[in-house]
């Protein structure tokens, strides 16, 4: 692509006509060719009117150490109604990246001729000679029905791209405000993934890595100045810049990637043969810097170019060998680099055989191998770099482990007998917590039973009934409570062989002191269920529901205490989350058990929250209890040879069902 220059025409190249109000968004393919550096321009003029210019320009980059220079012309006819109004306005913008100079000149049927733009690389920036990083010429006007010639000197930088449109002020506009905001983004999000690419390895302290970052700078660099940005924001006084920076980015950015290669396939930190050829390849890279200095042109510019050409094969190859070196190429990274090399190569391809057709600019094509080659690197060497250092991190935490396995079972031995001694004391300091709380409420259920019972004459007698039953249950829980909390002696069975008091865990006291007790004389399960009916039957009543109970003759041997405990808590909870409907009480012989059941219409629940409510202390958003109800249930349950079982649905309601064994 830089050893010839070929800019083709279409069938009707060499004139155009103008819509009324619109500009021409595309003029290089109405465009004819002539390349005469020596000529003037009346004698181009001439010629170009002869008919001598052709559709098709073809121009050696390499005959002189200079850019080749080219004219290019077109008749512009204005197809305005010609009815009195004014003259239409146009600017003329032209994108040649890296162009030396440009003339461009509009001929008037009258002879007159205005030259629009005198551009050149080797003068100040002038501000108002651009357009973002277009050039661009003042505005001038075109009559309606008026045609004019338009002439264009130029001397072509590196790239084969050549653009020209015709706009209007407003259409100028809009696409320099367009261009602006596309030019913003790209070097916005260039930074910040260089950014983040040169922190993530520093941090890493992977030396690859950096290089990396340090090539996409430059690379960054030479796109910048490829733009123009350099010598618009950095030296704009100072031309004589323009060539050194340039050479600079180009051998720079081989130079760097030689350095990776080089680096890339040392063995164990030592240089190989191929390690230091690839790195004196870098020095090449200086070498052809200095030399550009000192005789800057298409000669030069040529090295650089296929230095970079030689560099991009020898990156690609290094960094196989590196990442296999490294340790097995996770599939992630084969991947994102097989997709990355796919579409840099569709990009070269379209860049290179589109090129004529300008299916995409140069300039874009080269931000679009930059991003490319930047995202993939990026992703690639850094999703490399971690699954190496999670594998690493593996490697050392296994042989870690196998060296402290020893200490660990010692110090775990320990922290056992630690953390037995601090469960004995919590669990001695919770049975005495609990006694006293059971003690401390003997005397006020007592005293307030005797002053129920004076008073018991004005009752009802139903009334008295419930109260009644309502004091036993809270003294039985209370004895309940007591007996469980009183800690055995050194002369009891299960004193401990210091002497002092062994305090078991919750479920093994309720089951202990179910073992310890004479044998639980059966009884109808009717009484359990007859008693809860009228605990609750006033406060169902209260809110609009029916309490119905369903009694039976079964006869039971689990303690009526426990049962009393599970059975009130259920019924209990149905009460207070059921807003209409009912609450069924009821039982059903099931084999040699019997299934107790607690069927309400309240607003149910999903499998979630039934498993986080069997769980103490965890309760609804809108409940005011403590979250222990059924938790309590499924644990006396458990530990009483009971098994509860709960089946609901969210706005279907709940039941459960209480499997109690038979009496013997």
């Amino acid at each position: 692509m830089f050893f010839v220059l070929q800019f083709a025409g279409t069938a009707w190249a060499g004139s155009v006509e103008l819509q009324p109000g619109r500009g021409i968004a595309d003029l290089k393919h109405s465009l004819t060719y002539l390349s005469d550096p020596s000529a003037s321009l009346g004698k181009i003029l001439k010629r170009f009117r002869a008919g001598e210019f052709q559709a098709v320009l073809e121009a050696s980059a390499l005959d002189t150490n200079y850019a080749p220079e080219a004219w290019a012309a077109v008749r512009i006819l204005n197809a305005t109604l010609d009815d009195g109004r004014a003259p239409d306005p146009f600017v003329l913008v032209l994108d040649l990246p890296l162009v030396s100079e440009v003339d461009a000149y509009v001929v008037r049927d009258s002879g007159f001729t205005e030259n629009l733009l005198n551009y050149s690389i080797f003068e100040p920036f002038i501000p108002e000679d651009h357009s973002v990083t277009r050039l661009r010429t003042p505005v001038f006007e075109i009559a309606p029905q008026e045609e004019i010639t338009l002439l264009v000197n130029f001397k072509f930088g590196p790239f084969q791209s050549f653009d020209m449109a015709l706009e209007t002020p407003v259409e100028l506009e809009a696409s320099a405000f367009s261009s602006g905001i596309s030019h913003t983004a790209f070097y916005a999000f260039a930074i910040s993934c260089l950014v983040f690419f040169f922190g993530f390895h520093v941090a890493m302290k992977n030396w690859i890595g950096i290089l990396y970052a340090a090539q996409f700078s430059v690379g960054l660099g030479f796109i910048a100045y490829i733009d123009g940005l350099w010598f618009r924001f950095f030296f704009p006084d100072t031309p004589d810049l323009q060539s050194p920076v340039g050479f600079f980015f180009l051998y720079a950015l081989s130079a760097t990637g030689f350095l990776i290669s080089g680096r890339s396939t040392t063995i164990d930190g030592r240089e190989t043969l191929l390690s230091l050829a690839l790195t004196s390849l870098a020095g090449l890279s200086a070498i052809g810097f200095i030399v550009s200095l000192l005789s800057p042109g298409t000669y030069a510019a040529f090295v650089g170019y296929v230095l970079l050409a030689l560099m991009f094969a020898s990156v690609f190859l290094a960094g196989s060998r590196w990442r296999r070196d490294q340790g097995e190429i996770h599939l992630t990274s084969m991947i994102i680099s097989g997709l990355g090399v796919l579409m840099v190569v569709v990009l070269i391809a379209v860049m290179v055989i589109g090129s004529q057709a300008e299916i995409i600019p140069v300039s874009t094509s080269v931000k679009g191998i930059f991003t490319v080659l930047l995202i993939t690197t990026m992703t690639g060497l850094t999703g490399h770099i971690i699954n190496l250092r999670k594998k690493h991190a593996s490697a050392v935490h296994a042989e870690l482990a196998a060296l402290d396995a020893e200490a660990k079972r010692s110090r775990e031995l320990l922290e056992t007998e630690r953390n037995y001694t601090r469960a004995r004391e919590l669990a001695s300091l919770r049975q005495r917590q609990l006694a006293t709380a059971s003690h401390d409420l003997k005397q006020p259920i007592t005293s307030l039973r005797m002053n129920v019972d004076s008073l018991s004459e004005h009752l009802d007698p139903k009334v008295k009934q419930r109260l009644t039953e309502a004091f036993d249950y809270m003294e039985a829980l209370s004895n309940e409570y007591l007996k469980e909390t009183t800690p055995h002696r050194a002369d009891d069975d299960g004193a401990g062989s210091d002497g002092r008091e062994s305090v078991p865990p919750t479920g093994e006291a309720k089951n202990n002191t179910t073992s310890n007790e004479d044998e639980q004389e059966p009884y109808e399960i009717s009484l359990v269920i007859d008693t809860v009916q009228q605990m609750f039957n006033e406060e169902a009543i209260s809110k609009g529901l029916r309490l119905r109970r369903v009694s039976s003759s079964q006869k039971i041997a689990v303690p009526p205490l426990i049962l009393m405990r599970i059975v009130s808590n259920l019924v209990s909870n149905a009460v207070k989350y059921t807003q209409t409907g009912a609450v069924l009480l009821g039982v059903r012989r099931d084999g040699d058990e019997i299934a107790l059941h607690v069927l309400d219409t309240g607003p149910g629940m999903d499998d979630g929250e039934i498993a986080a409510f069997s769980q103490a202390y965890n309760k609804g958003e809108n409940s005011e209890g403590h979250g222990l109800g059924l938790s309590v249930c499924f644990e006396l349950s458990k530990g009483n040879g009971m098994d509860l079982e709960c089946r609901s649905e969210q706005g279907r309601g709940t039941q459960f069902i209480l499997k109690i064994p038979l009496a013997a």
